[in-house]
């Protein structure tokens, strides 16, 4: 492997949102320059990524999971960009990497780059889908992010990461997705390799067809914002391009937020088209939301923590990417109401086939 091969350590390869990095990166004009190592937990999958792929870049998929810290540690020593898209809150995991950086740094100088995926949530208030949000954050103050609880979601993670960057000998970067939508496309999800649905969407998908109707906190007013999977993946690659090109002109560090929002939807819009489709597919007897208490809703997504999650606001403007790296997403509310009726046909179409298998 000739000396100015990038090497390119990706988490999260089989997942929704790395799926779809993967591909990018597969298809990006300088892919005959990128040596890709992949995590992987199913060794069915990984030799799939191996041996069906039809390019002539290759990927190495190692099987392991987060929890093989030494291997994780390994993969980062040996790369100069990890892009990590599997568990964002995996503290030990995290660590991992960053204990490779250094080996990386200490042997070789090399000031390695981390891309990581922490998720919009962070910003999330206690409204229980009783009131959307005037306060909408931006990633170009600091000051606001750096004020949230540090008991956040996703902000023990983040602020770790932003703090190693001080230290010198790694650049780092944290995306914050707002509700990801959309149906991936291409060989890793038709080789059956990447997951193509969203977890929400599943959640919502599974449990209304469980329990017979979809619920609502409050009146489901909270905002969220949203992203199609083809925009935020343009994110990603819009910030690897810029740390391999014009590193200086793109912030890293505790000034290295880069949100991943283009547009807004209420949690109750949001529920309405998913119960609007499954209800013209005829599994459910009504459209209509069923209004719930706290407690009621806990029992429906798992626990009263994750009810709050989803039915808080979580406003964001997305002008870090926009002024350094050129990031401009193209779809809307309209493409995400579509993007989510096309998901649950394909959920619905999943679930009768493996029934009928």
């Amino acid at each position: 492997m000739s000396s100015d091969k990038v090497s390119i350590f990706l988490t999260g390869a089989t997942g929704y949102i790395g799926g779809t990095i993967l591909q990018r990166l597969l298809a990006h004009p300088n892919a005959k320059n990128f040596d890709i190592s992949t995590l992987v937990r199913n060794p069915n999958k990984a030799k799939k990524l191996e041996t069906e792929l039809e390019t002539e870049f290759g990927v190495k998929a190692v099987v392991g999971s987060l929890a093989d810290l030494d291997t994780i540690a390994s993969l980062a020593e040996n790369a100069h960009v990890v892009i990590q898209v599997a568990d964002c809150d995996d503290i030990e995991a995290i660590k991992a990497i960053f204990k490779g950086f250094k080996v990386r740094h200490e042997k070789t100088g090399d000031v390695p780059i981390l891309i990581h995926t922490s998720g919009s949530a962070t910003l999330g208030d206690d409204a229980q889908g009783a009131y959307a949000s005037e306060k909408i954050y931006s990633d170009l103050n600091i000051a606001d992010i750096e004020a949230l609880p540090p008991t956040a979601i996703h902000r023990p993670v983040d602020t770790f990461i932003a703090n190693e960057d001080a230290a010198g000998y790694v650049r780092t970067h944290i995306v914050l997705p707002a509700f990801v939508y959309g149906v991936p496309a291409g060989p890793l999800f038709d080789a059956g390799i990447s997951n193509p649905h969203t977890v929400a969407t599943g959640l919502w998908v599974n449990n209304a067809l469980k329990f017979g109707t979809i619920p609502v906190l409050g009146t489901g007013a909270s905002i969220w914002g949203t992203v199609h999977i083809d925009d935020v993946a343009d994110l990603y690659i819009r910030l690897l391009d810029g740390d391999l090109s014009s590193p200086e002109k793109v912030s890293h560090g505790r000034e290295g937020y880069f949100f991943g929002s283009n547009d807004e939807v209420t949690i109750g819009q949001a529920l309405q088209a998913i119960a609007n489709e499954l209800y013209a597919l005829g599994r459910l007897s009504s459209p209509k939301l069923v209004q719930h208490s706290l407690e009621e809703i806990g029992k429906w997504y798992g626990n009263e923590f994750f009810a709050r999650i989803f039915f808080a606001n979580t406003r964001a403007k997305s002008e870090r990417g926009q002024l350094e790296v050129g990031w401009a997403p193209k779809h809307t509310t309209a493409d995400f109401i579509e993007g989510v009726n096309a998901e649950v046909v394909l959920l619905i179409k999943k679930q009768d086939e493996q029934k009928s298998s």
